[in-house]
């Protein structure tokens, strides 16, 4: 009976496991609501070398120009920013071009690098009357508590996210690139006062 029993203990812990993998995104949308605290500063891209980066890493699919969505876009600027750099406290850059020559990017760099891709192909497929991505400082809430409430200077204070925002019907699309590359959530939630 013992045997049994741990064997059980064994496998529901297996089970457990397993499932808060899959889960993970889901778990930390449910968790996790972002407040929006102010712009940063957003960047075109100019730079030769990253606007072949980005047009080298579109699929080739020949159809992409006719069924380009905002989704796919939100999805492509989130892969190519996962990508391209690495995810750390110790880079400073917040200029995109200068991040992808470093390689890297702090939360600010990140969320800078995912709005300017992210730009970019709204502008080449030609959405940039109607959408737009803007870098954004903000607040965290963990189960409706703000995790900022006490820091008051330094690298905890605030959280860099992107908004991309329709212009004309007002609606916006939370993603955090950072939550992306460790959790693999692709949408984040909007704050709900």
């Amino acid at each position: 009976m013992k045997k049994n029993t741990v064997y059980m203990v064994i496998v529901s812990v297996v089970v457990v496991i397993i499932l808060l993998f899959f889960l993970k995104g889901s778990i930390y949308r449910m968790a996790v609501k972002y407040e929006d605290a102010g712009g940063r500063k957003s960047y075109d891209i100019k730079d030769e070398k990253l606007a072949s980066y980005i047009n080298r890493s579109l699929p080739n699919d020949e159809s992409l120009d006719a069924n380009i969505d905002i989704e796919t876009i939100i999805n492509l600027s989130l892969d190519m920013t996962g990508d391209a750099l690495d995810f750390s406290a110790m880079y400073s850059d917040s200029e995109p071009h200068k991040a992808f020559e470093n390689g890297g990017a702090n939360y600010v760099g990140y969320a800078s690098f995912t709005a300017a891709v992210g730009n970019y192909l709204i502008k080449r497929f030609g959405m940039d009357k109607v959408w737009e991505a803007k870098p954004k400082k903000g607040k965290l809430y963990f189960f409706g508590n703000n995790v900022h409430k006490n820091a008051k200077d330094g690298w905890f204070k605030d959280h860099d996210f992107v908004v991309f925002r329709n212009k004309n019907t007002k609606e916006e699309i939370y993603v955090d690139p950072a939550a992306f590359d460790y959790f693999g959530t692709r949408r984040v939630d909007k704050r709900e006062k």
